[in-house]
């Protein structure tokens, strides 16, 4: 196995665009399947050396093909070779393949709120429809044309007014499509927007915009089954108490 198909096997794993070329992203992602966690810093050197220093190898920050072949084994194992990368590839076509950028957002998200998101990025595939979480962008990563890229995306709780932000049982969805190179590309308007929107309600989550036609990301809500009846001065004082005792914040008690 040459380092093309290493790289193409690491790629394929971290739900990346496969070409075998040595990019910032393939970076970003050997980090990711090395740590299970997104890097907080973006620069290639200092991303190397992390995972150099993972792979417990001279931390240079240099792209080395030593730095790849141990990232390549740790990830799959000592006796990884070509017949392991086929069956990988044989095995990813039977399922959806899975997004690096919704699976390290999945895992940070309150566990009762990410069955559902989980099954809004499902029902929305199989009409065609690329989701991607987003709770909150940093503004200085924002370009102005607004075309946000997957490391320009970060999931945070609200720490303003009480509302269902602050327990983390609200999020956003924004629809990715892939340009002329193939690269998902963040969309801030679209008509689909509505379709989606409707796919959360019928889900049973509720879309807080009050144009259900709103071609614009649609922000979502968890209204827990209990508070029914409540006003939402009450429910958010339970919420907070659930949350304060480390509470099912869904569950009925």
């Amino acid at each position: 196995m040459n380092n093309s198909d290493k790289i193409k096997a690491i790629q394929l794993k971290a739900g990346l665009k496969v070409d075998g070329i040595v990019s910032l992203k393939t970076w970003i992602g050997i980090y990711d399947l090395l740590f299970d966690a997104l890097p907080t810093e973006t620069g290639q050197a200092a991303l190397i050396k992390a995972i150099q220093q993972k792979l417990q190898i001279q931390a240079d920050g240099k792209p080395s093909a030593k730095t790849l072949d141990r990232a390549y084994v740790a990830i799959f194992g000592s006796e990884a070779d070509t017949e392991s990368l086929e069956e990988y590839q044989y095995a990813l076509a039977q399922e959806p393949q899975q997004d690096l950028y919704n699976e390290t957002i999945l895992k940070k998200m309150p566990k009762e709120v990410v069955p559902f998101a989980k099954e809004l990025i499902h029902i929305a595939a199989d009409q065609g429809i690329c989701l991607r979480l987003i709770n909150a962008l940093k503004a200085e990563d924002q370009p102005k044309e607004r075309k946000h890229q997957l490391s320009q995306h970060i999931f945070i709780d609200a720490q303003s007014n009480f509302s269902n932000c602050n327990f983390g049982l609200a999020f956003d969805m924004g629809i990715f499509e892939k340009n002329t190179t193939g690269e998902l590309v963040f969309k801030d308007q679209s008509p689909l927007y509505a379709k989606v929107a409707q796919l959360g309600e019928s889900i049973g989550l509720t879309c807080a915009s009050a144009n259900k036609n709103s071609t614009a990301v649609p922000h979502f809500e968890l209204r827990p089954a209990w508070a029914v009846r409540m006003k939402e001065s009450e429910m958010i004082q339970e919420l907070y108490r659930r949350k304060k005792e480390n509470i099912n914040l869904l569950a009925f008690i």
